[in-house]
């Protein structure tokens, strides 16, 4: 099965207590099918932090033209997480997809510790 690489950012928010420690995932649809759900380890302490972006490689399945991301934390600590955006960038045909999420991620917050956006 071919496999495409994707250059993914994390846009966290710039509101107070926007970040989060707990451990993230993504899912990537296309019009082909889907990814795994996938971790997105933290590189270091500041992973996921108010106002930051964070920057992954991803190699996976190729699952065709994408359509929607779903991402998530697992509320394993400081739960509460400000999501702006998604953007993925697949690194052989530099097209790029724009998630938008805008929204939080926690149980005290929303009540929903994951979620999806389409195109």
């Amino acid at each position: 099965m071919k496999t495409n690489t994707y250059a993914l950012s994390v846009k966290t928010g710039t509101q107070s207590l926007a970040g989060t420690d707990s451990n993230v995932f993504i899912q990537l649809f296309g019009t082909t099918g889907h990814t795994d759900s996938i971790l997105l380890p933290a590189r270091d302490i500041f992973a996921f932090e108010e106002g930051s972006v964070d920057r992954f490689i991803l190699e996976v399945p190729d699952v065709g033209e994408l359509t929607r991301c779903c991402i998530g934390q697992d509320a394993s600590a400081d739960s509460g997480w400000f999501v702006e955006w998604v953007l993925v960038k697949d690194d052989e045909t530099n097209h790029e997809w724009l998630f938008t999420f805008n929204q939080w991620l926690g149980m005290e917050e929303s009540g929903m510790l994951a979620a999806c956006a389409d195109l």
